[in-house]
């Protein structure tokens, strides 16, 4: 049942049971239902939004920003783990790689130490098979072998400075190997040419006696006679001749006497005096004396093996066969050795002809 209540007015009225009671409009008519809670509810509600909005926006961000640090935190952590390691790494690689080179550069070094210690050896071969080159090119070579032998015991000597140490050493000895070649090419010659001369003095003496035979004939008997000089004895001449390779002296041979072994040493040692070299001592050796006097009866020369030089002169003077034999080079090298202290000797005459062999100790 609805209770209806008269309007008493300025004075509300109760609504109805059940109703929702509403404004009036200014005019006293009623307003429509809801209209000015439905606007506010609406702007509350966007206004919540907004607030919720910008709160979810703010606290997404925030953790954003709080993500992005403990990924550059967490990249920080790996790069510092990282960063010994490759630091690590590159030290051990660059200590490797120093090694392999220091193993590179010592086989290097030992091959050029081998290699300059085969030049010295080869140089040294040279000098002792050429004795008669000269002391210029032996002497230059010599010392540059022993330049080498210098560098390669250095420790601290380079491969360049080995290769330069070495570089000329072929051209010293070349010289030294020419000068060799020159000296036997010219002892050679003068070989040849004593040889032509005794054999031209041969025909000569052999187309005088041929002449005389024609005149008077003589005795084909040969007669070997022995006289005395400076104590010796003449030896006969052997049945052979002069052995292949030895030299002729024309004129000589037949009797034969021995001469003084001191006056040819001392003409010797006139002659080192000359070139500023110490005397050696002088001692006669009987097997040279014998070869001396052999030589002298057959009329010419060779060696005997006990001996380092022989020769013979026509005028029988002792300084004139030093003098002969300073004019071969050989000969000339074996007076003016300084390696020596003595020397032995043995002298012959035959024919007013001197003859000598010597042997320097």
């Amino acid at each position: 049942m609805t209770q209806t209540v008269a309007p008493v007015d300025g004075a509300r009225t109760a609504a109805p049971a059940g109703t929702i009671p509403t404004q009036r409009t200014r005019a006293g008519g009623p307003r429509p239902h809801g209209g000015r809670s439905r606007r506010t509810w609406y702007v509350v509600a966007g206004g919540l939004a907004l607030v919720l909005a910008g709160t979810t926006t703010g606290v997404a961000a925030q953790r954003s920003a709080a993500l992005r640090e403990e990924q550059v935190a967490e990249a920080r952590l790996r790069i510092s783990a990282v960063l010994p390691a490759a630091t690590t790494d590159a030290g051990v690689r660059d200590a490797l790689d120093a090694q392999a080179a220091t193993a590179v550069y010592t086989s290097a070094r030992t091959a050029a130490a081998t290699s300059a210690q085969q030049v010295v050896e080869h140089a040294l071969a040279t000098l002792v098979a050429s004795p008669q080159a000269g002391d210029g090119p032996r002497g230059q070579l010599y010392t540059a072998a022993g330049t080498v032998s210098t560098a390669i015991a250095g420790p601290n000597v380079s491969i360049t400075a080995l290769r330069t140490a070495t570089g000329g050493v072929p051209g010293l000895e070349k010289a030294v190997v020419d000068a060799q070649a020159a000296w036997v090419a010219a002892e050679q010659a003068r070989i040849a040419a004593e040889q032509a001369a005794a054999a031209e003095a041969a025909r000569q003496a052999a187309a005088r006696a041929s002449t005389k035979t024609m005149v008077k004939p003589r005795s084909t008997r040969t007669t070997t006679t022995t006289t005395q000089s400076s104590g010796g004895t003449a030896a006969p001449a052997p049945t052979g001749g002069v052995p292949a390779g030895g030299k002729v002296c024309q004129g000589s041979g037949g009797a034969a006497a021995e001469a003084s072994a001191g006056a040819v040493g001392q003409a010797i040692n006139a002659y080192r005096a000359s070139a500023g070299l110490g005397a050696l001592s002088i001692s006669r050796s009987g097997s040279l004396t014998s070869h001396a006097l052999n030589m002298a009866a057959t009329g010419g020369i060779w060696h005997s093996g006990g001996d380092n030089i022989v020769g013979c002169v026509s005028n029988g003077s002792a300084s004139s066969l030093v003098a002969a034999w300073s004019r071969s080079p050989g000969h000339n090298a074996q007076m003016l050795r300084t390696d020596v202290s003595s020397m032995s000797v043995g002298a012959a005459t035959s024919a007013g002809w001197l003859f000598g062999a010597v042997r320097f100790s």
